[in-house]
């Protein structure tokens, strides 16, 4: 399963994959759970959303879990999903590793 044609993920993305890698959600609570962890400001407004969450479902890397006492439909994070998160974690950690001693030797320079 190749997801790298999909990296790198913007921010709101990753957050999104992120908080349905820990567990379901609906839409409400990935809004909030967002926010709670975005120091980069990435705020959600329900049909930015819901756009998203649409386009996501369409590339396989959510599905739809049911609803939450049949009020509000909650998303998980498919295999696809993962990988996506997985590799895009990847990514990031190789980008900070180069980083990281050129920002080293500016400091003792």
């Amino acid at each position: 399963m190749d997801v790298h044609g999909h990296l790198p993920l913007a921010p709101r993305d990753l957050l999104i994959l992120a908080v349905l890698a820990e567990r379901p959600s609906h839409g409400y609570g990935l809004i909030k759970a967002v926010e709670e962890r975005s120091e980069s400001g990435v705020l959600l407004d329900p049909a930015n959303l819901y756009r998203v969450l649409r386009r996501m479902r369409e590339l396989g890397w959510i599905e739809e879990a049911g609803d939450d006492e049949g009020r509000r439909r909650v998303h998980r994070i498919t295999d696809r999903g993962h990988a996506l998160v997985s590799a895009e974690l990847a990514r990031l950690e190789r980008l900070l590793g180069q980083a990281r001693p050129a920002l080293a030797q500016g400091r003792s320079g």
